[in-house]
């Protein structure tokens, strides 16, 4: 066997692995989304995916190391000129680092084409969101049950009630996720299965975390509201705007925030 031939085959097949794992990355869930709804491609949790990104991401670097051992005659004869003398910046060498500039700070000023590539990834994201919905306050999958009835104002006795006669096993110390799991369901299905018994008709209680990258559109959506019905509410707290407008610049031109102008408007957050 020879090292040399191995290390360039696991280069190739750490690439490629980490290739395939960082698209499924860009166009995952939000965190939020995915732990809320058990998101899962292939069988595997966008969690998972990350760690899997992440371990190759550490072999592809050793391997490159070796890579640059066994290949170091080649790699500086690119930095040579035509009379053979070591030069740091050939032709080559200048057009390869404009490319990584290009990239660089393409991506960092949000500079076309790389921010149309962005917004791309964020509207596949969004439509998870819209599909599965998001929790009603942050990280809601890691409270215990007993807190998560407590926060939204759910009657822990009634809650026990509902799950035991859904067949849902649990404590009341265990968090949403570890009861989601050992059922088999997701912590969203749990909370589903309380807010059809728990909701009232005056007090709307919903995630106002994320919103703020939203369009108007899409908030509208999250709200149950037509965008002129949102846009309506808005114009009456002196806020214009329109539908492909962030949610976040139409609230900051007032300096306010998203939760604060939701909460104006008669949502509640979950405490």
């Amino acid at each position: 066997m020879s090292l040399k031939k191995i290390t360039s085959l696991t280069m190739l097949l750490a690439m490629l692995t980490m290739t395939f794992t960082g698209i499924i990355l860009f166009i995952t869930p939000p965190g939020r989304v995915a732990n809320w709804a058990n998101w899962e491609l292939f069988g595997i949790s966008k969690e998972l995916y990350g760690q899997i990104h992440s371990a190759f991401m550490v072999l592809f670097v050793i391997a490159t190391i070796l890579h640059i051992y066994y290949n170091w005659k080649p790699l500086i004869s690119y930095m040579k000129n035509e009379a053979r003398e070591f030069v740091l910046f050939t032709k080559d060498m200048i057009a390869a680092t404009i490319l990584f500039l290009l990239f660089l700070f393409g991506t960092i000023y949000q500079i076309s084409p790389f921010s149309n590539f962005l917004e791309f990834g964020d509207e596949i994201k969004s439509s998870w969101e819209k599909e599965y919905g998001t929790s009603p306050y942050s990280h809601a999958e890691l409270s215990s049950l007993k807190s998560f009835t407590k926060k939204l104002n759910y009657d822990l006795e009634v809650s026990r009630t509902i799950l035991t006669s859904n067949n849902i096993t649990f404590e009341e110390e265990q968090s949403l996720s570890q009861i989601a799991k050992l059922n088999n369901v997701s912590p969203k299905f749990i909370y589903d299965l309380l807010r059809k018994n728990f909701e009232k008709g005056e007090e709307k209680t919903v995630p106002l975390s994320g919103l703020g990258k939203k369009s108007i559109k899409e908030v509208a959506q999250t709200l149950g509201l037509s965008s002129q019905e949102f846009i309506s509410k808005l114009k009456a707290l002196e806020l214009e705007a329109k539908e492909d407008d962030k949610f976040k610049d139409v609230v900051e031109s007032k300096d306010l925030s998203p939760s604060s102008v939701l909460e104006k408007l008669g949502y509640k957050k979950a405490e």
